[in-house]
């Protein structure tokens, strides 16, 4: 029974969990109607719980009518609440996403700052180059002293431009700089994200290969939302009805345990009720003395009748007498007179000894429950 108490416990929270979650989401899919959604939705729930429980308790007597509308109800109330589930988890993503999206914006918009810069930087450093040679060129060309003399005067025509880019270069490699420190901080809380959504990112990577775009995230999001939706509501209903199930099965467990301790009872009154009959004990012997005294050899004729007498083996029956007395289970005298004409005489003897030992037996035993329940 404590197992069926812990059972019904865990159903109502994943039950209650599960209504709270779905009214939230609802909530955000309506959101212009919030305390309607959060009435209409937290009376639909308790509603779908009671009507399962009552289907399945009362499945056999329920008319048709009433499954063909009350099944698709529950499934329809199930629909809905795995719908909000689906939509309160995907507002979650959703939250989650955006900022992060934004920040990689931003880290993006750096990244494309700092490397347009670097592009400038080469491109400078490729003209350079190309001034370069031209110099060397007209170096290699030429053997003598005007060749030489030519080489220093493209070099002294090239220094202003020269000076230029030298001046871009230093200028771009500022602004990387500057650039670097202010997409810092930006790069850290977009680390931060990324650890925080790395989970699914393993998930994606695992059913679609590695390196996952976003796109194949989301789907992955997705399939892992509609896995929970799969088994949230559906098991809180399944878990009620189990432990609905596991009372009953306590309950006629209980019922058996009680039958099997049950002892009949004779209609006579001259049978005392089991629970008046005190408890046994070393001093409490039921059984009572016999009214003769022991003899190992064969019973004599004075022996049998006086204990025919005793017993009352052949008074007839009256309508006031108990019939347990009068002889053999209320048999008369006549009948038993019968019985011992059919039975041959060397068994009579001893069918007469068991029967009004029997008949003591019995009327002590009356009389012993007598005295007892007038002491008590």
């Amino acid at each position: 029974m404590l197992f069926g108490y812990l059972l019904l416990a865990v159903a109502l929270t994943i039950s209650l969990t599960a209504a709270f979650y779905s009214i939230a989401g609802l909530t955000a899919i309506f959101a212009a109607a919030f305390w309607p959604i959060v009435i209409m939705g937290s009376v639909l729930e308790l509603g779908k719980v009671i009507t399962t429980v009552w289907l399945h308790k009362y499945w056999d007597r329920v008319a048709v009518q009433f499954k063909l509308y009350l099944v698709p109800a529950i499934a329809i109330l199930m629909l809905i609440t795995s719908m909000g589930i689906f939509g309160f988890l995907s507002k979650a993503h959703l939250d989650q996403a955006v900022p992060a999206g934004d920040i990689s914006s931003q880290v993006q918009i750096f990244d494309d700052k700092i490397k347009t810069e670097r592009d400038n930087i080469e491109g400078a450093r490729k003209a350079l180059k190309q001034m370069d040679a031209q110099v060397d060129e007209k170096l290699s060309r030429t053997t003598d002293d005007r060749g030489a003399e030519r080489a220093v005067q493209i070099r002294r025509s090239q220094s202003k431009e020269r000076n230029n880019l030298q001046n871009e270069i230093s200028s771009a490699q500022k602004k990387i700089s500057s650039l670097q420190e202010q997409r810092a901080p930006i790069a850290s809380q977009a680390r931060k994200v990324e650890a925080e959504v790395g989970p699914i990112k393993y998930i994606a990577a695992l059913i679609y290969g590695d390196n996952p775009d976003a796109n194949l995230l989301e789907k992955a999001v997705r399939w892992v939302i509609i896995l929970i939706v799969l088994v949230f509501d559906p098991l809180a209903l399944v878990l009620i009805l189990a432990a609905d199930q596991t009372f009953e099965w306590a309950r006629e467990d209980k019922k058996k345990k009680q039958g099997w301790s049950q002892v009949w009872q004779p209609d006579s009154e001259a049978w005392p009720e089991w629970n008046d009959l005190p408890p046994a004990s070393e001093d409490f012997d039921p059984r009572p003395e016999p009214a003769y005294e022991p003899d190992d050899g064969p019973l004599t004729d004075n022996q049998i009748e006086t204990i025919k007498k005793a017993s009352g083996v052949d008074q007839p029956p009256t309508k006031k007498s108990n019939p347990l007395l009068n002889g053999a289970n209320g048999m008369s005298a006549e009948d038993w007179a019968d019985i011992k004409a059919e039975t041959p005489p060397t068994i009579n003897r001893e069918l007469e000894a068991v029967k009004a030992t029997a008949e003591n037996l019995k009327k002590k035993f009356v009389s012993w429950t007598e005295k007892f329940k007038q002491k008590n």
